[in-house]
């Protein structure tokens, strides 16, 4: 039963998919569009604009700028700190694992 519905599942799915591709239209207006076309319009649009950019020094704030942040761990010592999380990790996963042992020889022992 499961392979069946498996295999109508995909059959359904595959159907779909070529049912949407073959919906598609390739009339999209970036297929016609080219650089030279674009620049026209852009050049056009700007045509009356004679100005040049000029520095607003009343944008500029008169606080100084904060003190870099202070250096974080290094490299050497995050590696460190992983190596002690990874032996902490094993250690646990070793006394778990003893654990369950324990338990399963007491499960023996009471049968």
């Amino acid at each position: 039963m499961k392979f069946t519905t498996r295999m109508g599942l995909a059959g359904v799915i595959g159907a779909s998919a070529l049912a949407l591709a073959a919906c598609g239209d390739s009339n999209d207006a970036s297929d016609e569009v080219v650089a030279e076309d674009v620049e026209v319009v852009a050049d056009d649009a700007m045509s009356g604009v004679a100005d040049e950019p000029i520095e607003d020094d009343s944008a500029m704030s008169e606080a100084p700028l904060p003190a870099p942040a202070t250096e974080g761990p290094t490299a050497e010592e995050r590696a460190e700190a992983e190596r002690e999380k990874m032996q902490s990790d094993a250690e646990a996963a070793e006394a778990a694992a003893a654990d369950i042992q324990a338990e399963l020889q007491n499960m023996q022992t009471e049968n």
